[in-house]
């Protein structure tokens, strides 16, 4: 009997040191499979919302002052241009994204955390709640109004959308106001690439003007819209580089963090447009002029922008999860 307890004590202490390193610490418990610590995919989808709702709204804000107001010395009707207006709808919807992303976000908060609203919004928060939700109806009444007062319209919705914006700029640390700064640049680049194809590309595709005229319309909106794009997309790589440094803290947290490794998804995503709007910068935008240009860069547009909400799928996904300690 002695014998026999002794090996069944020799058989626990052999189990005790398979599962016991030399240290004397016990080996990490495996985690199962599943979303990293931190992920919230409810975050993500409103994160997801807000972003496409800055793309459109500053997008159609681009367009109108950004694109075709850079087309001097022709007008909209005399030369079949399509009318900024035609943006109005588009940054209409953007600013109801934006608002349904901030009281949506508001309510899911509540949900989350098991608290009332008036515990959430209390102090500066209540006050950056009301500020932002302010000029996002600003935004709504300006875009409603380009209709019939388009001077008074546009005027609105750049104050309210940029106000909901910029926000950070002027209330937030550091780390916030680089962030602003790179949604506007990023959002004022694709944004306002998606607001000409959509509305710009495709309105003169659609027009009654013959297919020379066509090619030379597009070639003029493209034309005015690159030193748009090379401006914000440089911008775009500067704050990018500042946001990812604040963040990382660490350059070993890029490939050893699940945020780094987002990151790095993001990065090669932001890569990929980048290396097509270079090519329709270099390649493409030469040869518009020529009739049956406009369907060759409306496609490659397509492509850019295809990419482009790939981007905002990743960046949803890397805003949701934590900072590297």
């Amino acid at each position: 009997m002695t014998r026999v307890i002794l090996l069944l004590q020799d058989l626990a202490q052999a189990a005790q040191d398979i599962a016991r390193p030399s240290t004397g610490v016990p080996l990490p418990v495996q985690r199962p499979p599943g979303p990293p610590p931190g992920f919230s995919p409810q975050e993500m989808i409103k994160q997801l919302v807000q972003f496409v709702g800055y793309f459109l709204a500053i997008g159609a804000i681009g367009f109108r002052f950004g694109v075709v107001r850079r087309i001097r010395g022709m007008t909209d009707e005399a030369h079949g241009m399509p009318r900024p207006d035609n943006a109005a709808f588009v940054g209409m919807l953007g600013a109801m994204l934006l608002m349904l992303s901030l009281l949506g976000g508001l309510y899911l908060e509540s949900f989350t955390r098991k608290v009332v609203i008036d515990e959430i919004l209390s102090g500066n928060r209540l006050d950056s709640f009301l500020f932002r939700l302010g000029m996002l109806a600003v935004a709504l009444v300006g875009f409603r109004l380009v209709r019939t007062d388009r001077s008074i319209g546009w005027a609105l919705a750049t104050i309210g959308v940029l106000g909901a914006a910029l926000q950070s700029v002027y209330t937030g640390k550091i780390g916030g106001k680089v962030n602003a700064v790179h949604v506007l640049a990023a959002s004022t680049w694709l944004g306002t690439l998606l607001v000409l194809t959509i509305v710009g590309i495709r309105g003169v595709a659609r027009s009654n003007a013959t297919g020379e005229q066509r090619a030379r319309r597009v070639a003029d909106l493209v034309n005015a819209f690159s030193p748009l794009a090379l401006t914000c997309a440089a911008i775009v790589a500067i704050t990018g580089v500042t946001t990812a440094w604040l963040h990382l803290k660490r350059l070993s947290a890029l490939w050893t963090t699940s945020y780094g490794i987002a990151l790095i998804v993001k990065l090669s995503l932001v890569l990929i447009v980048v290396v097509l709007g270079a090519w329709n910068w270099r390649r493409v935008r030469p040869s518009l002029g020529d009739e049956g240009s406009e369907h060759t860069i409306r496609r490659s547009a397509t492509m850019e922008l295809t990419f482009a909400a790939l981007v905002l799928v990743a960046t949803s996904v890397l805003v949701s999860l934590p900072s590297p300690k």
